[in-house]
């Protein structure tokens, strides 16, 4: 399969690495025992042409545009934390953003700020987590600016998989609405050596903590809007055995590009929900996109069942499909219905990673 360079369920296209810009402003050089740091963060999505995207297509793969909600975050819910020797030794203070002026929906932003100059040599990485304010974190005190950073401060010394461990994320009882609560996102700089500098420029890519779903309706592509296929409307759309949280940060690591996760990271302690994630009272005649996001999940250890209600020449049917691929974040999952008759109706999948670059796969008719 091909990786949302995309994958998010249809599976988010692979996203491959954005190139960051570079930036007219520069950290100031420090003389009081701090590194000025100066990173430019590559957003999820960003220009598919930096990212060498291919085109859209469900045979050849292809992306699953990134919209301004899905790379968003907010400029006072970002923490930056340093690690020296694979372990946690301090937060970049004083975060501040570059304005966003004529772009109002960048592929780069750069982040300024200080940290403590560290007593002794050894291999560095800063570590950059987004949008944890904002989602009911599972295992921290108080989910404000201030507590979460009192939270980091209580974890220095530990390493960034015992700190990813305690980023829980809880989904909730609905659908996710991503313009009222941003996606968790992630990104390292990876190790380096910082040779008793006191000015520090780098670079990452942010990665979404989330999968994506949608459906098309006879699409010739995965970037299409879909052409329809005369009397068929969707009308409700119900996902059965959602988990209910996922980590902020993936524990495995990525995949051979180092551009997207291969495989789920899942909390041990997540389950299903209880209930059902619903979206009800639709009229979908061409496509349902951008709407529905998901948890990583282990398909082998909990099935996840999709129930699609449609009108097809005035009868009412709803058709159950089984989900059969793991839920991987960064991934978009695209049902094309291609086909329907009286009684049932054909599917392809497409899929692709972080970009949201796509693969495909074909889902024989449903009985």
């Amino acid at each position: 399969m091909k990786k949302w360079y995309s994958y998010i369920i249809l599976a988010l296209v692979c996203i491959g690495f954005a190139s960051c810009q570079d930036s007219d402003t520069v950290p100031q050089l420090q003389t009081d025992g701090r590194v000025s740091v100066h990173l430019q963060i590559a957003l999820p999505g960003g220009d598919s042409a930096q990212r060498g995207a291919t085109a859209r297509s469900f045979e050849d793969s292809g992306t699953d545009d990134t919209t301004s909600d899905q790379k968003a975050l907010s400029d006072d819910d970002v923490f930056v934390l340093v690690f020296q020797n694979g372990l946690l030794i301090d937060q970049v203070k004083g975060l501040r953003f570059d304005a966003v002026t004529d772009d109002t929906n960048p592929s780069n932003r750069t982040l300024t700020g200080t940290f403590v100059q560290p007593e002794t040599d050894g291999s560095l990485e800063l570590v950059v987590l987004t949008n944890l304010v904002q989602n009911n974190l599972v295992d921290v005190a108080s989910s404000t600016l201030s507590g979460i950073q009192a939270f980091f401060d209580g974890k220095k010394g530990s390493s960034p998989t015992a700190i990813y461990e305690s980023l829980i994320y809880q989904y909730g009882s609905s659908e996710w609405n991503i313009q009222s609560r941003r996606i968790p996102m992630w990104g390292t700089t990876g190790t380096f050596s910082l040779d008793r500098a006191n000015e520090l420029k780098k670079s990452c890519n942010l990665h979404r903590a989330v999968a994506k779903l949608g459906f098309l309706i006879n699409a010739t592509n995965a970037g299409s809007e879909g052409q329809g296929i005369d009397g068929f409307t969707i009308t409700g759309i119900r996902i059965s055995g959602v988990m209910d949280g996922g980590y902020c940060a993936s524990l495995n690591t990525l995949g051979p590009s180092a551009s997207y996760y291969a495989s789920p990271s899942v909390p041990t302690t997540a389950q299903a929900l209880a209930g059902d994630l619903n979206y009800t009272g639709l009229n979908v005649t061409t496509n349902y996109k951008d709407r529905i996001y998901l948890p990583e999940q282990v398909i082998g250890d909990s099935p996840l069942t999709i129930a699609v209600s449609y009108t097809y020449k005035g009868k009412d049917k709803t058709k159950e499909i089984a989900f059969d691929e793991n839920v991987i974040r960064n991934h978009s999952y695209l049902y094309n219905i291609t086909s329907v008759t009286p009684d049932d109706f054909d599917v392809t999948i497409s899929y692709a990673v972080e970009e949201w670059k796509s693969e495909t796969i074909n889902v024989p008719t449903f009985k």
